[in-house]
């Protein structure tokens, strides 16, 4: 059921590959542009996955079209920001070999190897062969539908796997939290994240309850849900003083977390007129010393820490927000020098 789900939206790539035989390339070709996070991106690189599968698992003999789709491939790979080998690489690498007889494309896999560092270290010209579509289990199917962004065939087959398992793990949990917040449907983890923290807790290792708390509280605040990330922040704050989770990354994900809360509750401040409102307002108060505090101990700090942190200060109008912008200054200025 689930190849054919998958070969059936595949299957509409047949006219993209018409469209190309007759020159209308576009949706295809190498389209730089500048992603604000990653830098210089393909937003042709999905499309020209998709067609690389269709021509894999339908096995069209078209060597003019697999030249050429990987010739456009190569300019990705070279101008990439993020570099990276890339699957379109692997699938147009093992469908033009089968026409290098006399070593017609040697100077292609040899450009394709000195594209990027990830390429140098880890690209193959000669690499293992792909499974045929119908080899592929049903993980295998979802993970494809994933990369080539087929959203409404992934959903059914995600339901279906998610029925399939038999014993649920830490692994397996991680799984369909991904999935359902690749399909945007994050409001379906906050269970799962729920299960988590209590099997954390029945285990009772410090660390991964603490790491199941900050999943938590970041889905919370993903999903808009300041007052249930500060619930569970007051919680988490008496074990984050192990020294063990203050050594690690992971506070610095609890303080940032926690920063996020109070600027998000800093409209409250000096409006108050309910006995409650006057109550959420202490606990923001609360919740701010204990974070400034963590944060005034900490030595490794980071970017967005500081960030976070002095936007979390002028919200709460607190004049550490000037140290912290002029400490940040040092440590920007020290990472430009490094």
């Amino acid at each position: 059921m689930y190849h054919g789900l998958l070969r059936a939206e595949l299957s509409k790539q047949e006219e993209v590959y018409l469209a190309l035989k007759e020159g209308r390339r576009e949706t295809v070709c190498y389209k730089a542009y500048q992603d604000e996070v990653y830098g210089t991106q393909d937003a042709n690189y999905t499309n020209r996955l998709r067609l690389a599968y269709y021509l894999l698992y339908w096995k069209v003999d078209d060597e003019e079209a697999i030249a050429w789709l990987f010739g456009e491939e190569l300019k990705d790979r070279e101008e990439n920001s993020f570099q990276g080998i890339g699957t379109v690489l692997e699938v147009l690498t093992f469908l033009l070999k089968k026409y290098n007889a006399g070593h017609r494309y040697d100077d292609l896999f040899v450009r394709a190897k000195n594209a990027n560092f990830d390429c140098a270290c880890g690209y193959d010209p000669d690499m293992a062969g792909i499974p045929d579509l119908t080899d592929n289990n049903l993980l295998d199917c979802i993970y494809l539908c994933q990369d080539m962004e087929f959203r409404a065939v992934m959903e059914p087959l995600v339901e279906q796997w998610r029925a399939s398992v038999a014993e649920w793990g830490d692994s397996e949990r991680t799984t369909l939290i991904r999935f359902y917040s690749f399909l945007g449907q994050e409001a379906k983890n906050e269970v799962l994240y729920l299960e988590q923290l209590a099997l954390a807790e029945q285990a009772g290792k410090t660390v991964d309850v603490v790491r199941a708390y900050s999943n938590l509280i970041r889905h919370y605040l993903d999903m808009g849900n300041n007052r249930m990330a500060h619930r569970y922040l007051d919680e988490v704050k008496k074990m984050a003083e192990c020294p063990e989770v203050r050594r690690l990354r992971l506070m610095g994900d609890l303080l940032e977390e926690a920063f996020e809360v109070v600027c998000g509750e800093q409209g409250k401040a000096g409006v108050c007129c309910t006995e409650a409102e006057v109550q959420e307002e202490e606990k923001t108060k609360q919740l701010w010393e204990w974070a400034r505090a963590e944060l005034a101990a900490r030595t490794n700090r980071y970017g967005n820490l500081y960030q976070k942190g002095i936007a979390a200060a002028k919200a709460m109008g607190d004049s550490y927000a000037g140290q912290l912008e002029k400490e940040y200054k040092v440590w920007w200025e020290d990472c430009r020098i490094k």
